[in-house]
């Protein structure tokens, strides 16, 4: 962590990323890569912006595309260019884009980047070591790899919620996210990693075709193997798990207080009557009912107590797994991640400030942290069309009146 006489430097900095990616998988994918150091510029046609952008809006707020909370949380570090790629002169300008960057990622439905007349070898046309990650949900190959696919959409399509559920009812649950998302984000970051190393060593580019539901898939390998090699039917166990002798979420005192308790064995259970008031006597109790009779015990108990007298009187006595489950009010007050600096807050001209994470990567070398705002729409136009495309004025002035470029979208709406 801290300290140490290394180099302070990012590892992806001198790294420039085209970034199309939207909504939430591929801008995770992104963000992480800027939080490394990289140039990220975000490309968004005026047309056809980030569908983040507007979803929830602020109340009021005269320019709502520019001050979405979940769009700054998943763009911060980046910089903005609105291009219509749709557009001759478009795809022209992006294409001499393509050729200043390092890295494109886009995770557009499989059909749609080689629709454009953009795909992997129009863009090695214009730069030979290209590397391009595409994150189309089903992957690029495949019956399926026409249909868009969303977070809740590839959460139930890999398997993982033939898994989650409670009891023998048979319905499976959602996990309350689209899961699928930052997990394949993270995957994409960690492709993009792999690739430049390769580059590194051969001087090559690389096509990474990354099917996000089959990184979904993998996320569950342990159920994969229990039905392939044991021809196991996934159970809906709730918050308990086989291996152990009973596991629980049980309310506590106070508007929804919880605490997560494991109990490995029976020792565990033992050791936990021995300092709750608890009965550990479950003589006549068929086992198929056990865990259920430990919960009831439990639950009646943990009722009248706080979380964190019960998490003391197992960690610090018996040193059975407890823990309090903290809610996302509670987690930005928590002393563990304030004291490491978890939590920051960035200045925006449109928003309010508020807490937002760093990276979770701290590095011997680097601390990485969140720098700057997610971009305004369209607000780094300039600096990277003349900066970094090398056009004019007046070639800059053409893309504007063509409305291939634009500072706000075309006919806005709300997601």
């Amino acid at each position: 962590m801290a300290g140490g006489a290394g180099v302070k430097k990012l590892p992806l900095e001198g790294i420039r990323v085209a970034d199309l990616t939207m909504m939430w998988a591929g801008p995770f994918a992104t963000r992480i890569l800027a939080e490394m150091g990289a140039e990220v510029i975000k490309i968004e046609s005026p047309r056809a912006w980030d569908n983040i952008r507007t979803l929830i809006p602020q109340p009021g707020i005269e320019e709502p595309w520019n001050s979405s909370f979940y769009f700054n949380d998943y763009n911060r570090d980046k910089k903005s260019l609105t291009l219509d790629l749709a557009q001759p002169l478009g795809k022209a300008t992006f294409l001499k884009l393509v050729a200043k960057c390092d890295v494109v990622i886009e995770n557009y439905r499989a059909d749609v980047l080689d629709n454009l007349g953009l795909g992997y070898e129009v863009l090695k046309s214009a730069k030979p070591d290209i590397i391009l990650v595409s994150m189309a949900g089903y992957g690029k190959t495949g019956p399926e790899r026409d249909q868009v696919g969303f977070g809740p959409i590839i959460e139930q399509m890999s398997g993982l919620a033939s898994l989650t559920g409670y009891g023998d009812d048979g319905v499976p649950m959602k996990t309350g996210l689209s899961y699928g998302d930052p997990v394949a984000g993270m995957a994409a970051a960690s492709a993009v990693a792999l690739a430049l190393i390769k580059r590194r060593k051969t001087a090559e580019g690389t096509f990474i075709d990354l099917g996000q539901r089959e990184v979904m898939s993998t996320m569950i390998g342990e159920s994969f193997v229990a039905a392939s090699l044991r021809g196991e039917e996934p159970v809906h166990r709730g918050n308990r798990d086989a291996r152990f002798f009973a596991q629980g979420v049980y309310r506590c005192a106070g508007e929804e207080q919880w605490v997560a308790i494991t109990l490995r064995d029976e020792g565990d259970w033992l050791d936990l009557c021995a300092v709750l008031p608890v009965s550990d006597d479950l003589d006549g109790v068929p086992a198929a009912e056990r865990a259920d009779e430990i919960d009831r015990r439990i639950a009646a108990c943990s009722a009248q107590a706080q979380p964190d007298d019960i998490v003391y009187a197992l960690m610090g006595g018996p040193g059975i797994p407890a823990s309090r489950v903290l809610n996302s009010v509670d987690i930005h007050n928590e002393a563990h991640l304030n004291e490491r600096g978890f939590w920051v807050e960035l200045p925006h001209p449109r928003m309010p400030v508020w807490k937002q994470p760093r990276s979770a990567w701290q590095l011997r070398e680097a601390q990485p942290a969140p720098r700057r705002h997610a971009p305004l729409f369209g607000e780094h136009n300039d600096e990277i069309l003349r900066g970094v495309v090398g056009l004019s004025d007046a070639e800059i002035a053409d893309l504007a009146r063509a409305e291939v470029t634009s500072s706000a979208p075309v006919n806005p709406g709300v997601g």
